[in-house]
């Protein structure tokens, strides 16, 4: 085999001898394979040891080709960690930190690597458009989920923490922890049914969403683990209304629009609030935690309805239409979901002697879940208040309104 002058050439500025160069020409080696180990600057005396290697198994080792070493991929990239460890933000640099507006691939190919010419399955995507999915800072919130994830098992004194309760108290915990359960579960599968049409070039988003995958689950786990604990049991199971404007989201922004944006921060604000109600150190504590998952959550949906009212040409125009049903969806659980608006009162009461004074701190929480919600949509740029849905504004003037 004689090797190409351009192959010589290299090998020769490698320092590679003649007779290493003859050695290679008189052996069942390609040009191309040669050429590929000279690209990889493999100095001579491994290339004499591969040479052995070739005489030793000249059936098979002469089929190496070592064209990844081809790939057009930025090579020579070094990510230095930050004071934090090395985060998905560190490793963004040049052009694998490059995110199109419109992902090119249909197969599994990473962003920044090279799509194999040979081997291309388009996958089950359908989601190309940055401005569908993205969120300023996607992959900082994906890291804060990491590091602040939790373990309902070992994070809760499931021992000392709990108090024997009252019997009507015990049950409206149970309720609310069923509740709050079975929306947690509804939302897990939302959101795993949107993670796989989502294009591999925007996974930091996927990621992110992994972990409000797992978070929707742990939320599953840690209430029913309190409605069992403590000589309750499950209550009532969630009227279902709230889930129209989930499953009903035709579109990546409509749902997000509904649940991290919508219900994110009505939840929000119970779930702060409920430390000071909570009846036992378990349910401070969890509740805290639960608090902290869903401000990240909220803030994803916060950060993409900016990115999409900004970047979408109707952007504006279609979160007005989607924020209408999703209000809508909402408003109807609030009004007709007697179980959980009676639990609250309860418990904001301490006993039924007191009912009155919990009915109303229900409505001094349903007016700052409004205000919280009204504020949420200020913050990036929409203004709510004009439109917000008229059922939500009778819940906080009257929180029994029906």
């Amino acid at each position: 085999m004689q090797l190409s002058t351009a192959t010589k050439t290299r090998a020769r500025e490698l320092g590679w001898s003649e007779e290493t160069i003859a050695r290679i020409e008189a052996s069942p080696l390609k040009d191309v394979t040669v050429a590929n180990i000279a690209m990889m600057r493999i100095p001579e005396e491994r290339v004499r040891g591969f040479l052995d290697l070739v005489d030793r198994d000249p059936e098979r080792v002469p089929n190496l080709t070592f064209n990844f070493i081809r790939t057009r991929s930025e090579r020579g990239v070094r990510a230095k960690p930050s004071e934090r460890g090395l985060l998905l933000k560190d490793i963004n640099i040049g052009t694998y930190g490059q995110v199109p507006d419109h992902w090119p691939y249909e197969n599994d190919t990473p962003r920044g690597a090279h799509p194999s010419p040979d081997n291309y399955a388009p996958g089950s995507y359908y989601i190309y458009d940055k401005v569908e999915v993205w969120a300023e800072g996607v992959d900082e919130l994906y890291e804060d989920a990491i590091r602040d994830r939790w373990a309902p098992a070992t994070e809760l004194d499931w021992n000392e923490g709990l108090a024997e309760l009252p019997a009507e108290i015990e049950k409206a915990v149970c309720q609310l922890a069923t509740l709050y359960s079975g929306h947690g579960l509804v939302e897990q599968k939302i959101l795993a049914k949107w993670l796989e049409p989502i294009s591999y070039g925007f996974h930091d988003v996927k990621l992110f969403l992994g972990t409000q995958i797992y978070d929707a689950g742990h939320k599953v786990e840690a209430l029913r683990k309190r409605a069992l604990a403590n000589g309750g049991g499950l209550g009532q199971a969630p009227l279902g209304a709230l889930y129209r404007a989930w499953y009903g989201a035709l579109k990546f922004t409509e749902m997000i629009t509904a649940v991290d944006v919508v219900y994110k921060s009505y939840e929000l604000t119970l779930f702060e609030a409920y430390g000071d109600f909570a009846k036992t150190e378990v349910e401070r504590k969890l509740f805290s935690l639960l608090a902290r998952d869903s401000r990240r959550h909220l803030e994803y949906g916060k950060r993409h309805l900016l990115w999409y009212v900004q970047h979408h040409p109707r952007g504006r125009e279609n979160v007005r239409f989607w924020l209408g049903r999703a209000e809508a969806a909402l408003s109807i659980e609030l009004r007709y979901s007697h179980a959980e608006r009676e639990a609250l009162a309860l418990l904001f009461a301490g006993d039924m002697e007191r009912l009155q004074a919990g009915i109303e701190r229900l409505g001094k929480l349903r007016e700052k879940q409004l205000h919280d919600y009204i504020g949420v949509l200020d913050e990036v740029g929409i203004d709510r208040l004009p439109q917000v849905s008229p059922h939500l504004v009778a819940i906080a003037e009257n929180p029994l309104a029906v």
